[in-house]
């Protein structure tokens, strides 16, 4: 009798996870994208944004990567494989299968992670500090977007500036935030439709959008859709799966760049195309699985006559904004202002409309298809027009020169010791400038150790220091090449020692460099100010952290001290 109960209680289980397996893939089976025959506008290329390849943690190599996008018709793809830069994925840049790669890397930095392409490698690593990797990328003439600023690996330094953008929609991140029951449901209708199922993965990306406004009220920042493509779906540090594939990820989020010429069959130049458009936010972003967005256009037409294109800023605020939209199907148009809506249109079928403006702002469109399954996701989000914004003027910072030198620290030759690793080379010199100064000078050499990680050479000083009163430390560098190096600082404290840093940027020429107590972090840690009235120790080093092994030359230093 009991048997037969748990058999029937069974039977019936069965029956309702059958019932509810149909409910779930059942829409599947019907889904398919809208229909937008258009051609392609000569003056738009599309491609894809932020996947990993097998030159970190991805599945694919470029072959997998390229044969898949060329099989979507995609123009170009955005290879961000992690490193401080991934020099292979750099150099990968070329055209596979009539498909132009573009090699960048994604920067793990103290704060978060930031993706970066369209720069040229560097004779050192990246620094961690956020700030200054996006000053090393822009100063390149590169482009750098703070990766799923709200993922678990969330980005947390927002008073950086002078980044390209952010991610406002990320398919890694939504699939993260799934819930056991969704990830199930993704499993089981994946393999009848890979578009709905991924679909179904994606929600408005509310958070990210309103921190995308919030920056864009004290600067131009600009949003791109990312794929954050793995070819992997990771169940146990085991255990992992091939899918979603390159190819499907390729079908869900695209991003349509408006170039200014056709693209050249150099690779180099063609690639500078792509990253000069994304630096100007000439281009918007597309759920493709939803429907193909060939022939949409935005623009606006100011009362001075002038037009300018999506990302770009106008002196006029009032005039009129351009919206094209060729498609067979309606569509409902929410047009922003400052993060607010400004105007919607709901059920359109226009071929065109025009929208008139009379108030100054930071305005963008989002599109959703009214009847599709998907009509509460943004099908389509352009980048901003900027209309005569005006913004606060930030708090000036103090040039190098205007440094007022308070307290000089190195007035004397035996100030510090060369303290390099076993196998590598550090040696201590001095000599007189022009004004009489003391220079110090290392010479250094780098090598790892065999089975060891950590490399350096180093000027170090110990001695006991009370920096209070001060705002940070001062003094002029040269090397004999663009190089890195690091301002390290110890403290003794009731938790231990501690150890703080900073990274600085300096070339054959004197360079007056200034560093506040307020931007050193944790070695390899978040940013957090030393305990200043307990510094046990101040050293200048080059290591691993910052440097290649084999780098070898020389810095200089000069006018060391306390402002």
């Amino acid at each position: 009798m009991k048997r037969r109960k748990v058999k029937r209680v069974l039977k019936y289980t069965l029956i309702v996870i059958l019932i509810l397996l149909i409910i779930t893939i059942w829409p599947s089976l019907f889904y398919k994208a809208e229909k937008n025959d258009n051609p392609m506008p000569a003056y738009y290329k599309k491609g894809v944004y932020h996947l990993h390849s097998v030159f970190s943690d991805g599945t694919g190599d470029l072959r997998k990567i390229t044969g898949a996008a060329s099989s979507r018709n995609l123009d170009f793809v955005i290879l961000t494989d992690h490193g401080r830069p991934n020099i292979p994925c750099v150099k990968a840049t070329a055209y596979y299968d009539h498909v132009l790669l573009i090699g960048g890397s994604e920067f793990s930095l103290n704060c978060g992670h930031l993706a970066a392409a369209g720069f040229s490698i560097p004779g050192y690593i990246f620094p961690p500090e956020p700030q200054e990797a996006i000053n090393d990328v822009i100063a390149d003439k590169g482009v750098c977007f703070i990766s799923h600023p709200y993922d678990r690996i969330a980005w947390t330094d927002w008073d950086v500036k002078d980044f390209t953008g952010i991610e406002v929609l990320s398919a890694a991140s939504c699939a993260g935030k799934l819930s056991i029951f969704q990830f199930l449901a993704f499993l089981a209708r994946y393999p009848f439709n890979h578009n709905y199922a991924l679909l179904k993965t994606l929600h408005y990306p509310e958070k990210n959008i309103a921190k995308w406004n919030e920056i864009n009220r004290r600067g131009k920042y600009y949003g791109i859709y990312a794929l954050d493509a793995h070819a992997k779906l990771p169940v146990t540090k085991k255990i992992r799966f091939h899918f979603p594939s390159y190819k499907a990820m390729f079908e869900i989020l695209t991003v349509y760049v408006k170039v200014d010429e056709e693209f050249s069959q150099e690779a180099g130049h063609a690639e500078s195309s792509i990253i000069l458009s994304l630096k100007k936010g000439h281009f918007f972003n597309v759920i493709e699985a939803i429907a193909p967005a060939n022939g949409f256009e935005a623009s606006f037409t100011g009362e001075d006559g002038n037009i300018i294109e999506m990302g770009d800023s106008s002196d006029a605020e009032a005039g009129v904004i351009k919206i094209t939209l060729p498609f067979t199907f309606a569509t409902d148009i929410l047009v922003k202002r400052n993060g607010g809506l400004y105007k919607k249109i709901p059920g359109n079928t226009k071929k065109e409309v025009n929208l008139e403006v009379n108030q100054p702002g930071v305005y963008y469109i989002e599109v959703y298809v009214a009847k599709n399954s998907f009509k509460k996701l943004p099908w389509i989000l352009t980048n901003p027009f900027f209309l005569n914004v005006k913004y606060p003027g930030e708090p000036q910072n103090l040039e190098e020169d205007e440094i007022e030198l308070k307290k000089l620290l190195v007035d004397r030759k035996n100030f510090f010791k060369a303290e390099p690793n076993s196998s590598s080379e550090g040696t201590l010199s001095y000599d007189v400038g022009k004004a009489d100064e003391l220079i110090t000078k290392l010479k250094f050499h780098l090598q790892k150790e065999p089975g060891k990680e950590d490399f350096w050479s180093c000027l170090a000083h110990r001695e006991n220091f009370d920096f209070s009163g001060f705002a940070g430390m001062v003094f002029e560098a040269k090397s004999n090449e663009r190089l890195r190096f690091w301002v390290e600082l110890r403290t003794t404290g009731s938790e231990g020692e501690k150890w703080y840093s900073h990274s600085f940027l300096c070339g054959r020429e004197w360079k007056r460099i200034h560093i506040p107590f307020d931007r050193f972090h944790l070695v390899y840690g978040l940013r957090e100010k030393p305990e200043i009235s307990k510094i046990n120790s101040i050293f200048f080093t080059i290591n691993n952290g910052i440097a290649y092994p084999g780098t070898e030359g020389a810095l200089e230093l000069k006018s060391i001290g306390l402002y």
